[in-house]
């Protein structure tokens, strides 16, 4: 995943979640390394802010020499000796701000990263186990510059440190810590540790020499020209190819993928100690529900911004390396599958460079910036677009430059985040239908693999069964999590404005009605017929109706429909991919299709990875020449038992395979989702001589793969 710095976790600290989530996974100001904002700035270094201090000392008393005096008078006020936790570190101001007020960086004991202001920071820096409060405020009084009494620093002390577990208070204070962590969904959670931290400063120190400049320019020279090599001499489509065709392959570039991730990490630790911090532990969590490697990599707040950009880079530097050791042992072995596993690395190098999410991306940002909360401040960043409504101070708090960026950013990420959640939100009952259907045809296998003792089969059918499930148990997470904290939201409003209760109630009901009536569960503007095809009591779509203009009726008036005999069949592969694709639609077992006997059958070439043909073409069919020209009442076809493939009935004069030729033919019936013993009805006047059963998207077949069947075709019609 990534590099996780000062997370917001107080159990960790921040880490550095593997790239594919690199700190990515922290809860809050930067995913891992997560900065949790304690208190406003001070508003500069030598005006003490008035909301800080609190309202129980309105102003700071100008008397510096009393406060003095009665410090060295004894333990008669401000007796107190105040301890820091055990662990808590201060790192200093936070450099390359974006603030527009010093900002200074603490750790506390459970590894989190909270900034505090000036005031906070001097008042920290007093506290040594010996001095008394009274002790503390004169000193903090000289190097403030203005007055702060006892009463201020016991204030302080008291509502602004000791909630964020920085003093030795007993166990109140880490109580109150760990209620404030960051419960963001976006967050890693149930992380554990895969390589103590004094591992990590071990290969740190193995691989630092990786990030001289010289190494580094000669390994990206390298990268480039082995891409350019693969892609000019068409090695990554072969090597695709050849994976797809022997599935059990997939384990082996999954395994080298995992890898990958690994290594990933160790580059956010190389780049860590390179820069002159000390990294902490690898270790994995869960990011919604993917499992994530992360690395702890909170010390590089010591680092300036240059630093910490170079360890936000170092993972995927590093994914880098690894390719080019991947094109070595390749340039060795001539083995195909080590190339496959070379364009996963470069899918996850693109995905962690992506700042939308809390990846590598979104850390790079936040260092370019100064920024590091992004997420906790995209609300404030809306209302300030509203006009006449004051500045949030999270807004008005930043530098021009980074607000100009971030405002860009979150004009990007909500677009773009709210849009899928959109459709996924549109789509919903559709992609569980399908999921449904998928999940158990994937089931099936599984288990027919491992009864037959094929294991290498029956592991690629249960890795893509976990493939599948896995993203829908993710989104129903992200769903219910959204739901639950919008209705939160929602009861909140209304108990502080009970005025709005009736408008929030029929907004919710309007937004309800409206999904029903999507989700064809409710026949508005539909009369009593349903958005999708019906089901039938056996759970398969009825044919949608293709009309071009007034209904018409089912059958032309005359003598009812009759059953016709093909006089052949055969495969109609118009839209080959020459050098990946065959040509053959197994052609010679065409004839099976309509030879009468349930126990033989047609089938398609497999395909895997995706049920539209393995993205070689968008389709292929059976013809069968019935001899004269016909019109079709119903076509009754027993597909393989398994659901899923998209189907229509074509009706044509021409069975040269050529992709001109689909140009020339009338689609008369169509249905999607399909198996089993289905009836497609024709509707239409039109007439020809080759009925063509078209597929454009294949059912489940086993072993992650994908394919059509056809048992048995009746044609009914008149000639």
């Amino acid at each position: 995943m990534s590099s996780s710095r000062g997370s917001g976790t107080a159990a960790q600290g921040a880490h550095h979640p593997n790239e594919s989530l690199r700190r990515g996974a922290w809860p809050d100001l930067a995913a891992g390394r997560a900065v949790a904002t304690a208190t406003a700035p001070a508003s500069s270094r030598d005006r003490a802010s008035n909301a800080e201090i609190g309202s129980a000392v309105p102003y700071l008393v100008p008397e510096t020499q009393r406060l003095i005096r009665r410090a060295r008078r004894g333990p008669a006020a401000g007796a107190h000796v105040p301890q820091l936790a055990p662990g808590v570190e201060q790192f200093g101001e936070y450099q390359g701000s974006g603030l527009t007020n010093a900002t200074y960086l603490v750790r506390n004991p459970g590894g989190k990263v909270v900034q505090v202001s000036w005031l906070l920071h001097l008042v920290l820096s007093g506290i040594d186990g010996c001095r008394t409060i009274s002790e503390i405020a004169a000193r903090v009084t000289a190097d403030f510059g203005r007055t702060v009494s006892v009463g201020n620093v016991e204030y302080l002390l008291a509502n602004k440190l000791a909630p964020l577990g920085l003093l030795a208070v007993g166990a109140g204070a880490h109580q109150g810590a760990a209620a404030g962590q960051d419960q963001a969904l976006l967050a890693l959670k149930l992380h554990r540790t895969l390589v103590p931290a004094a591992r990590v400063q071990h290969i740190a120190n193995l691989f630092r020499p990786l990030f001289n400049p010289v190494v580094v320019a000669a390994m990206l020279a390298g990268l480039i020209a082995s891409d350019a090599w693969l892609i000019r001499g068409g090695r990554i489509e072969s090597a695709l190819l050849y994976m797809l065709l022997n599935p059990v392959l997939i384990l082996l570039v999954l395994g080298l993928a995992v890898l990958s991730m690994l290594f990933h990490e160790c580059g956010h630790a190389a780049a860590c100690r390179y820069g002159g911090a000390r990294p902490g532990i690898i270790g994995v969590g869960f990011f919604v529900i993917w499992p994530a490697f992360f690395t702890n990599v909170t010390d590089t707040y010591r680092l300036g911004r240059a630093g910490r950009i170079r360890t936000d880079l170092g993972g995927v530097y590093f994914n880098a390396v690894f390719a080019l050791g991947l094109v070595g042992a390749y340039l060795a072995t001539g083995y195909a599958p080590l190339v496959a596993a070379l364009f996963l690395v470069h899918m996850e190098m693109i995905q962690q460079l992506m700042p939308s999410l809390r990846l590598d991306g979104y850390f790079i940002l936040t260092d370019l910036i100064g920024v590091p909360d992004l997420f906790k401040r995209i609300v404030p960043i809306l209302q300030s677009m509203i006009p006449g409504r004051p500045a949030d101070p999270r807004v008005g708090g930043l530098k021009r430059r980074a607000r100009v960026v971030l405002t860009a950013w979150v004009l990007l990420v909500i677009p773009m985040l709210g849009g899928q959640l959109a459709l996924i939100i549109l789509n919903g009952p559709s992609l569980l239908r399908t999921f449904v259907r998928s999940a158990d045809a994937q089931a099936h296998d599984v288990a027919a693999a491992f009864g037959r003792i094929e294991i290498a089969d029956g592991l690629v059918s249960a890795v893509s069964l976990v493939l599948l499930v896995l993203p829908m148990v993710g989104l129903g997470y992200i769903l219910l999590s959204i739901g639950r904290r919008a209705g939160r939201s929602v009861i909140a409003v209304n108990r502080r404005h009970p005025v709005l209760r009736v408008p929030s109630v029929a907004v919710v009901l309007l937004v309800a009605a409206a999904l029903a009536a999507h989700w064809g569960l409710l026949p508005i503007g539909r009369g009593a017929v349903s958005p999708h095809p019906a089901e039938t009591a056996g759970g398969w779509h009825r044919p949608m109706a293709l009309r071009s203009g007034p209904d018409r009726a089912a059958s032309p008036a005359g003598p009812a429909a009759a059953v016709l005999t093909p006089v052949s069949a055969h495969g109609f592969d118009a839209l080959t991919s020459p050098g990946s694709d065959p040509g053959d639609e197994n052609d010679d077992l065409a004839g099976y299709a309509i030879d009468g006997n349930p126990s033989t059958a047609w089938q398609t070439q497999d395909y895997y990875a995706n049920p539209v043909f393995s993205g070689l073409k968008t389709g292929t069919g059976l013809i069968l020449d019935m001899g004269r020209p016909v019109r079709l009442r119903s076509v009754t076809v027993t597909f393989g038992p398994a659901p899923g493939a998209d189907v229509s009935i074509e009706v044509g004069n021409h069975d040269t395979r050529a992709a001109a030729t689909l140009s020339t033919f009338t689609t008369v019936a169509r249905a999607q989702d399909i198996g089993g013993t289905y009836t497609f009805t024709c509707t239409g006047p039109a007439r020809g001589r080759y009925v063509l059963i078209w597929f454009t998207k294949l059912a489940p077949a086993g072993s992650g793969g994908f394919q059509a069947q056809i048992f048995n075709v009746v044609v009914r019609g008149w000639g």
